[in-house]
């Protein structure tokens, strides 16, 4: 028999909607703010006038559900997503690539009825393991109304044994060859992944010395998931002037990890019909860390 004929066929697994409760609170839009790096009072005080969610807050609401205290990881949350396909020879799994797209504005005095449906989209043979595909649709059964679109690509380092499935929304982003066309400088905390992980992400590899080592690095690194979250607060800031309505999706691709107390650079080509195509990097090391990446913006937005 071949070693084609003895792949297995996961293409079972392809499309079948899982669900999962979710909810958050205003301080939760608010802890999350701070663990990105806000200091705007549009998204840090429940009090202005203009106060809002930042757009890539339901990102986290797959770690947390219904929970408001800390919680375990992998949470009782995360196991509610769709069935994953028995890959053989997985030996860890990385966070590889993330799309988000706002349909809907977040209501900012929170809501504990939402409910986030997800279904795996397509498993592919990348390199040494596989590209997983998984979409979610974050939305209210009261009312209808669905306010976020994500997808999540992870990559399982080692996985084998098994034939594509399913479809890829990965694609190739790649930078213009011309200096940016605006580039903004954030800061990062040395203690910004203490921070961040209080909005729902506790995977102990971003503060126990001991377990990133376990995991391959030399010390704790900051969440692939805040460094999106700085890197589209540049984008957000430079061609939206920090109004969170102009903004409608990002798509990026972590490239490596970034150490707490790094500084980002975030590299910016503005292109036509509202993109804007970035880059990420680490100033001090000018190492890109966050690469394939656009936002694309609102109509009003081409104005600024």
């Amino acid at each position: 028999m071949s070693a084609m004929e003895n792949q297995a066929d996961i293409s079972s697994y392809i499309g079948k909607w899982a669900e999962q409760p979710a909810g958050y609170t205003t301080r939760d839009l608010i802890l999350y703010a701070v663990g990105i790096g806000c200091t705007e009072l549009r998204y840090i005080y429940e009090n202005d006038g203009d106060f809002a969610a930042f757009p890539t807050f339901p990102l986290v609401l797959n770690f947390t559900g219904l929970e408001e205290d800390v919680v375990s990881f992998p949470s009782e949350a995360m196991t509610l997503g769709p069935k994953m396909p028995p890959l053989d020879g997985v030996r860890f799994v990385l966070d590889g690539e993330r799309y988000l797209e706002q349909l809907n504005p977040l209501p900012t005095e929170g809501s504990m009825e939402l409910t986030i449906k997800s279904r795996l989209i397509g498993v592919h043979k990348r390199g040494s393991g596989a590209s997983v595909e998984v979409e979610s649709i974050l939305f209210s059964k009261e009312n209808g109304t669905e306010y976020v679109r994500m997808i999540g690509g992870s990559f399982m380092v080692g996985a084998t044994g098994f034939k594509d499935a399913g479809k890829s929304f990965s694609e190739k982003i790649t930078v213009p060859g011309r200096e940016p066309d605006a580039i903004e400088e954030l800061k990062t905390s040395p203690y910004q992944a203490q921070i961040y992980r209080l909005s729902g992400d506790y995977n102990p590899l971003h503060v126990d010395p001991e377990m990133a080592k376990m995991n391959g690095f030399k010390e704790p690194i900051l969440h692939g998931l805040c460094t999106l979250g700085f890197s589209t607060r540049a984008v957000i800031k430079r061609y939206c002037g920090n109004d969170p309505e102009l903004f409608k999706s990002v798509k990026l691709r972590f490239k490596k990890p970034v150490i707490p107390g790094n500084t980002l650079q975030v590299e910016m080509w503005k292109m036509p019909n509202n993109r804007i195509i970035f880059q990420t990097k680490v100033k001090e090391t000018g190492k890109v860390v966050v690469g394939n990446a656009y936002v694309d913006l609102k109509g009003a937005a081409a104005k600024l």
